[in-house]
């Protein structure tokens, strides 16, 4: 039987966790981006390298993700959710960047990238497609940090797999 003050502590440690590894990722990746194309690849090369900090770093506290048809609403959502899937996706494949454009102005900026993706899955299935990816970035303190992610594809499995590799997000509560 559970005390009656351990009664939702689980969800509430694993935000404040979260938190805490938000701001101390922050902290730790102290060159940061200045540039907003240097900060979409340093995301991509954290997440090569299953660098969940350096990852978290680069993203800003409001994070809103489109990935495959699923919304990740908040860093907090897609660090549990979303983040531990696209970690193995990216350790498990090679991106290569087919176009890319940058635009925007001030301290919003905009990167559209299409990559080439291939590797293989965790079961061993293989990755070769085409992936769009949208990355909106605000810049605060002098450095770029990702707003807002949208990944798409051509691969119906691929999409498939990735939305139930997530549980359904939690529904935010009317303001």
């Amino acid at each position: 039987m559970q005390s009656p003050g351990k009664v939702g502590g689980g969800r509430r440690a694993r935000s404040i966790a979260a938190i805490a590894l938000a701001l101390f990722a922050s902290l730790a990746w102290s060159q940061g981006q200045r540039i907003p194309a240097d900060a979409v690849d340093a995301f991509h090369d954290a997440l090569r390298k299953m660098d969940t900090a350096a990852a978290l770093s680069l993203l800003d506290r409001e994070l809103v993700v489109f990935e495959f048809g699923v919304v990740d609403p908040t860093v907090e959502a897609y660090a549990f959710q979303h983040l531990p899937f696209d970690i193995d996706v990216a350790a498990a494949s090679t991106w290569h960047i087919e176009s890319r454009r940058v635009g925007g102005e001030g301290d919003v900026r905009w990167v559209l990238t299409t990559y080439h993706v291939t590797g293989r899955q965790s079961d061993g299935s293989p990755i070769d497609q085409t992936t769009l990816e949208t990355m909106i970035l605000r810049r605060t303190s002098g450095l770029f940090r990702i707003v807002h992610m949208h990944w798409s594809t051509n691969d119906a499995r691929f999409q498939a797999s990735s939305q139930r590799s997530v549980r359904a997000p939690a529904r935010q509560p009317a303001r």
